[in-house]
């Protein structure tokens, strides 16, 4: 009996050695599919990604269009790390003209002619919501580094190379110059966000959104939900420039 007994326990352990193998090979596997599903896929040259999910949209504390503040949701994508320069967009627009010496400057241009260039590049202008993603991220944040102002964090005027602000701040997904520089271009037709019964002239499929403040505007419009407006045919003499954005396939 005590043979048998022990045979049995023997018999029980050499069953757990044939099948620990096999089990960490499974194991094994799907932790390597599960480390690929997570891994976000790498941006192409000048891009990061951004990806799929909610974000905190808007602001109870700024102006009436940033209201009501709320959950919005984007899908997977690129956006560029910098705005359009100068030298990239003559590439595009030979015809094109800015000062000598600033290839490396935020391209000041329409809306027609960002979105042209941005087809030409294979890429499209950001939504409001996607702009506004890349710039506060999901926690809600108040500028894209965070809650403070700093003035160090801006680049005031045209006279500024792209990058160049003294502590040259990135958004949470690596963007920078998203406050103050060049106001950019989205999209979308400025219109009211659902739920707010706040009216306005404006609303309507008569002017672009523009995001990130520029030069001459004080701290309020460098917020990342604060939202303005132009006609999509004219700068309106703002330094008006854009970044492009392209679709990228979701991680699960």
């Amino acid at each position: 009996m005590t043979t048998s007994v022990h045979g049995e326990k023997h018999e029980s352990k050499f069953h757990t050695l044939l099948l620990f193998p096999a089990t960490m090979g499974i194991l094994s596997i799907f932790l390597s599919a599960q480390a690929v599903a997570e891994t976000p896929p790498a941006p192409p040259e000048g891009m990061v990604y951004v990806p799929a999910g909610e974000f905190i949209m808007g602001s109870e504390k700024g102006d009436p269009d940033e209201r009501p503040q709320h959950t919005a949701q984007t899908g997977a994508y690129f956006i560029d790390t910098l705005e359009v320069s100068n030298a990239d967009f003559k590439k595009f627009d030979p015809a094109y003209t800015y000062h000598h010496g600033w290839d490396n400057h935020a391209a000041k241009v329409t809306w027609e002619q960002a979105t042209a260039y941005a087809a030409w590049a294979g890429k499209r202008l950001p939504t409001e919501a996607e702009w506004e993603k890349a710039a506060r991220g999901t926690d809600g944040r108040t500028f894209p580094w965070g809650e403070s102002y700093d003035a160090s964090f801006i680049l005031w005027d045209e006279t500024h190379e792209r990058g160049s602000a003294p502590a040259r701040p990135e958004s949470p997904y690596g963007c920078i110059d998203m406050a103050g520089g060049a106001w950019e271009w989205t999209a979308d037709w400025y219109k009211p966000y659902p739920g707010n019964a706040v009216p306005s002239e404006a609303y309507g499929e008569k002017y672009k959104v523009i995001r990130g403040g520029a030069s001459f505007n004080d701290c309020a419009m460098l917020r990342t939900s604060h939202r303005y407006y132009l006609p999509p045919n004219t700068t309106g003499k703002y330094y008006t420039g854009f970044r492009c954005v392209k679709d990228a396939p979701a991680t699960k």
